[in-house]
Formats: C-alpha cells, sequence, structure tokens
C-alpha cells in the first residue's frame, strides 16, 4: 500500500467512526529505507502444526516466515505446502 493511500485511509476510518488516530500511526506500515542488520529479526517455522503432521492432518500443515524491523512486524508470509492434497 502506498503511503499516501495509506495515510488517507486513516483519516478517513476516523471520520467515518470518529476514532483519534495519532500521526505515529500513520507511520507505522512504513517501511524504512535502510536498516542495521541487527534492527531485523526474521522467524521461520517450517512446518508450523507438527503433532498434526505426525497424526496426517495435513490440510493444517503452514510453513511461516515473519520480518520485524525494531519491533515492528514488516512481511508475514504463510504457506500452506499441502493446499492441494
Amino acid at each position: 500500500m502506498q503511503r499516501h493511500g495509506y495515510r488517507s485511509h486513516l483519516q478517513e476510518m476516523e471520520q467515518i467512526y470518529g476514532m483519534a488516530t495519532p500521526e505515529a500511526d500513520y507511520n507505522y506500515y512504513e517501511f524504512p529505507n535502510e536498516f542495521f542488520e541487527e534492527e531485523m529479526v526474521i522467524w521461520i517455522d517450517p512446518l508450523d502444526g507438527t503433532k498434526g503432521f505426525t497424526e496426517e492432518h495435513l490440510n493444517h500443515i503452514t510453513s511461516m516466515i515473519g520480518v520485524a524491523i525494531n519491533g515492528r512486524p514488516r512481511i508475514g508470509i504463510i504457506h500452506k505446502p499441502f493446499y492441494r492434497q
């Protein structure tokens, strides 16, 4: 989502629902152009639902990857490797 589009969305929601949105929230989803490696955390769960996998309940198995920069979530990917089985 483009920065301007997200800010406009938040302002529209504020008008519709009467919620005050602090300026800090406008920047929450903006991704920094540069950051240091030590500011980044990566989570990889190659087989979420291990117990289900051992019991052959493959429709509930997922693989997940998450990335946070400075403690804020930035990227989340969920894949269902057995989706069509």
